[in-house]
């Protein structure tokens, strides 16, 4: 009886309690939360911290756009031919600004395969040629910092050929991708910002606990979780190379549509180089209109003017233009013997000058005053 009685009370807890009580917890690792910040599960020597005072100004004047992108061409699936292409884009709600010295202000973002990402401040640009086979072309928006826009809008796939369509090289389309944003290259100083992109991604937490992916980052070998698409900016990175991992996985902790979800990348920290403005300090107004397009930046010095050269074939001809001094005066070959002789007689006939009398010759008057006979 008593048997019985604590099965129906067993039961009827089982029915009642919420999706959150029943959720599968890995060993571990808590049940994340909707509402809550990104939490750095596991082992990790970076600590998250806040952002840049200068990317927390950009980042409120900019919180008002919707950035909206478009592939005008080629098209999606299209069969490209050898050699460079052109990539024509669409933007709407989003400046594009070369801010000169002070670095780039939003703009947008192409990643083909896993080439570097090509930064543009444009909407036209010509393209490295394809290798045969299939390949994903990725443009987001992005913000003066690097961080990819997560708005519904800002950011488009397609897919291209070349000689002929290779699917199985590629995620099948519809399926989860992940691709890794921030940080790599080579870094001045911290914090650095780690950020990703996730397109076509489950959606998470319709209930509390019901976690249908987390992404995985390893950093220099340490590990932790986090299960919503909020960059993190980090300190404790290490001197030199930093190695960092990404790996999609599903809520049971299963790698997620692998292996296209498995990234590595490279940052390198290096005292000493140029930081971007935006990881400096406060922001000038003058400094913020003009990374946000609205004042034109600064123009650069001008140099020296560099004396004018004169082009070589140019230099050749006045010389050759010039005349020759010797040839003007001429030889007596050049002049010939009659041009002599007038020139011997038109000097013989021209009359010696008057000498002047000596003063021995002239008469001095007598001294008693008389003139003389």
């Amino acid at each position: 009886m008593w048997a019985a009685l604590l099965t129906a009370v067993l039961l009827l807890v089982l029915t009642l309690a919420p999706p959150a009580a029943l959720a599968f917890t890995l060993p571990g690792r808590r049940p994340p939360s909707p509402a809550a910040p990104p939490q750095l599960q596991g082992r990790s020597s970076q600590q998250e911290v806040a952002p840049p005072l200068a990317v927390q100004q950009l980042q409120e004047a900019l919180d008002g756009r919707r950035p909206q992108l478009g592939i005008l061409s080629p098209a999606d699936g299209a069969l490209l031919p050898a050699g460079p292409w052109t990539l024509r884009l669409q933007v709407e709600d989003w400046p594009l600004v070369d801010a000169g010295p002070l670095g780039l202000g939003p703009h947008v973002v192409v990643q083909l395969d896993g080439d570097p990402p090509l930064p543009l401040t444009g909407t036209t640009t010509t393209m490295r040629p394809l290798e045969p086979g299939s390949h994903r072309l990725t443009v987001y928006a992005a913000r003066p910092w690097g961080e990819a826009v997560k708005g519904p809008g800002a950011q488009r796939q397609i897919r291209l050929h070349r000689v002929a369509a290779n699917p199985l090289s590629q995620p099948a389309p519809g399926s989860p991708q992940l691709i890794a944003v921030s940080p790599r290259g080579t870094a001045a100083s911290t914090p650095l910002l780690l950020d990703w992109l996730l397109l076509e991604a489950p959606l998470q937490n319709l209930r509390s606990g019901d976690a249908s992916w987390r992404l995985r980052v390893s950093l220099n070998g340490d590990s932790f979780l986090v299960d919503q698409q909020t960059p993190l900016w980090l300190e404790g990175w290490r001197m030199g190379s930093n190695a960092i991992q990404l790996d999609l996985l599903d809520g049971l902790g299963e790698p997620l549509n692998p292996p296209f979800n498995s990234l590595v990348s490279e940052v390198t920290l290096q005292p000493g180089a140029e930081a971007p403005r935006w990881q400096g300090g406060r922001l000038e107004p003058t400094e913020l209109a003009i990374l946000l397009g609205e004042a034109p930046p600064p123009s650069a010095p001008e140099p020296d003017p560099e004396p004018e050269s004169i082009p070589e074939a140019e230099a050749e001809a006045l010389m050759a233009a010039e005349p020759d001094p010797e040839a003007e005066l001429g030889t007596e070959d050049q002049l010939g013997v009659g041009n002599l002789a007038e020139i011997e007689a038109a000097t013989t006939d021209v009359p010696d000058p008057p000498v002047p009398p000596t003063s021995a010759e002239v008469a001095e008057p007598p001294l008693d005053g008389s003139v003389a006979p």
